[in-house]
């Protein structure tokens, strides 16, 4: 994929999740795009948090489904989640600053497959998530 296309695609994801209401209910902010790999923050503030004051498991599901699809969207496909697998390991307290890194692991013409590493602001893993996505489409016109 060329630099341009990349740009494109960035430029357009950005507005995407900008449209978005549940991203931005959640405040998800992308920090980086690269084809295949994208990474989005979170910072856990008091409605992301159950009654202990840790982050809420279906708040952190969202994320990491919203870091696959995004690593889909830099590949230039559209998608929908197919199946989901997340696994927590530590939890993140509220003022946790969460970084989600998506990867793309099969990019396939109808299927793709993703995971990602959600990580606190210690390099902590925190969760570690796997996708399977239905390619619906694609983002921009090369």
């Amino acid at each position: 994929m060329s630099n341009t296309v990349l740009k494109k695609i960035t430029d357009v994801l950005q507005e995407f999740y900008k449209q978005n209401p549940y991203v931005e209910l959640l405040k998800i902010s992308i920090d980086e795009v690269k084809a295949g790999r994208v990474v989005l923050g979170m910072d856990i503030e008091k409605f992301h948090t159950n009654f202990y004051e840790l982050s809420h498991g279906g708040a952190l599901m969202s994320l990491a489904d919203t870091a696959m699809g995004a690593a889909c969207l830099s590949c230039n496909k559209k998608v929908v989640t197919l199946s989901f697998d997340m696994n927590f390991i530590k939890g993140a307290p509220l003022g946790t600053e969460i970084k989600a890194t998506g990867r793309v692991i099969h990019n396939g013409s109808r299927t793709m497959v993703c995971e990602t590493d959600m990580i606190n602001e210690d390099g902590e893993l925190l969760c570690k998530a796997t996708g399977t996505f239905f390619v619906v489409g694609k983002l921009v016109e090369e």
